[in-house]
């Protein structure tokens, strides 16, 4: 492809591959520049050129005879691989759904009620790509341009017309969807994480209220401060959804909600509907309502959406039981303080109303945090366990480079400054985190193991290692000779 299809240049020469890492360049391709924490590609660009990089794009001049100057090398990425793959954006109809927590449910949960509907569908997220019987794993919840609009070109190839896409704070923040115009936006709630690279919450705001800019219409939380601000200052067309404020869908009667699912009835204009969903707690209200909202807008007729959601039991790792019987255990991504304290409130409203003086049970919650990430959210997730579970389990998550014992620390200092707190132990392995509980538990006990979810690995220092903290549980489960198979 000659080099003026994929960005403006004045001399013309051929293309034959688009590179973002030297060590993977080929001869004939293109070398684009990123700058990242740990890196920065104008660093490499010699080495590209010497390995056969035809041109190089580059922020500032590295003395290069092909070199194209950007004011933004990671905004050009996305341009040129949008270009390269014919950009298929444009031939599939895109729902972009952001915000702190839900997305991964409702990008879900809109994919049953299309696929339902007779669409093909397509989804893109944390736990990777999924399209016509096929899938790609992805490394984060918004992949990278060299990755993105390949997948995109491939699902359009196989007949996609729809896809719903998780859209991360540091995905728009670093320009990774600049070239997407989503049909719908959909904001689910903002509370404190990523601050590491954020660095403020008005930044973190502002990162996902770019989303809306380039959306045609967009869908908000009116629950949450933020989406409702975001609502009423973006320049698309929005709908709110919500269980509390007023809004163009809401919630007006709950009649179920503990651990066997929810039901409850929503008013839009003058007519009120039902939606029932085998998934627990108010956030599974949240999450529900906000994928409906999205589709009844789209013009999907409500008996579709209804029963789609009735028959969709979750994505991986999202409030799952792994085991219900003497005791229940459930394992949940949540990995942020308001994440947490969700989850944890779910488990403890079901469990008081099926507490008996035979079995009391406790609410007991196992969970670390992510080394080389935001810290500052570390004692206050422990605070909150503290708070309402009645025994913590601290263990590792992820600690990457960072050194495991102090991670421990920082969450154990949010216990420990609680004027009462529940009992804590601290298993820095995770696996022996997850055997003591299991070996411990009592009837009628909740053990939520909280923070990894989906996830099959375990990252520390020296790489990434496979980890299903579900088959663990299960093998932790066959252990106890006292439960019924």
């Amino acid at each position: 492809m000659k080099l003026s299809k994929l960005i403006a240049v004045k001399k013309d020469v051929e293309v034959t591959g688009i590179s973002v890492d030297s060590r993977m360049l080929k001869k004939g391709d293109l070398f684009i520049c990123l700058e990242g924490d740990h890196y920065d590609g104008h660093a490499y660009a010699v080495e590209a050129v010497n390995k056969g990089a035809v041109a190089v794009v580059c922020r500032h001049s590295l003395g290069l005879e092909n070199e194209i100057l950007v004011e933004d090398t990671r905004l050009a990425a996305a341009k040129i691989y949008s270009a390269w793959f014919d950009y298929p954006q444009k031939k599939m109809k895109i729902f972009g759904v952001t915000g702190t927590n839900g997305k991964t449910s409702i990008v879900n949960l809109l994919e049953r009620i299309y696929r339902r509907a007779g669409f093909q569908t397509a989804v893109s997220g944390t736990l990777g790509s999924f399209w016509q019987h096929k899938a790609v794993a992805g490394e984060n919840t918004t992949a990278r341009p060299e990755q993105l609009y390949e997948i995109m070109h491939d699902m359009v190839a196989d007949g996609s017309q729809v896809l719903f896409m998780e859209v991360s704070s540091h995905a728009l923040a670093l320009n990774r969807v600049s070239e997407i115009q989503f049909a719908y936006g959909i904001y689910t709630n903002l509370t404190p994480d990523h601050l590491d690279f954020h660095k403020t919450m008005e930044a973190y705001a502002a990162a996902k209220a770019r989303l809306f800019e380039q959306s045609q219409v967009g869908i908000f939380n009116f629950d949450d401060a933020h989406s409702y601000y975001a609502a009423h200052h973006c320049p698309c067309r929005a709908y709110g959804y919500g269980l509390h404020a007023e809004s163009d869908f809401r919630v007006c009667e709950i009649m179920k909600n503990d651990l066997t699912g929810i039901s409850y009835r929503v008013k839009k204009d003058n007519t009120v509907f039902s939606i029932e969903s085998p998934l627990p707690g108010d956030f599974n209200i949240s999450n529900t309502l906000a994928a409906a909202s999205a589709a009844i807008v789209d013009g999907m007729p409500v008996p579709v959406v209804t029963e789609a959601i009735a028959s969709f039991y979750g994505a991986p790792g999202r409030m799952e039981c792994v085991y219900h019987g003497a005791f229940s255990i459930f394992i949940d991504y949540a990995h942020t303080p308001d994440a947490l304290a969700r989850a944890l409130g779910v488990l403890k409203a079901a469990q008081q109303k099926e507490k008996t003086t035979a079995a009391p049970g406790r609410l007991r919650v196992l969970f670390g945090c992510g080394g080389d990430r935001d810290k500052t959210k570390r004692p206050v997730m422990g605070e909150i366990a503290a708070t309402m579970a009645d025994e913590v389990i601290v263990t590792g998550d992820n600690a990457r480079t960072e050194d495991p014992s102090g991670i421990l620390n920082d969450i154990v200092s949010g216990i420990r400054r609680l004027p009462t707190a529940a009992p804590y132990v601290v298993i820095p392995d995770r696996r022996d985190a997850l055997a003591y509980a299991v070996a411990s538990a009592r009837l009628g006990d909740v053990i939520l193991a909280a923070g990894k979810g989906h996830e099959n690995y375990e990252i520390d220092a020296s790489g990434k290692h496979p980890f299903s903290e579900k088959d663990i549980i299960r093998a932790c489960l066959a252990e106890r000779t006292d439960l019924e198979s």
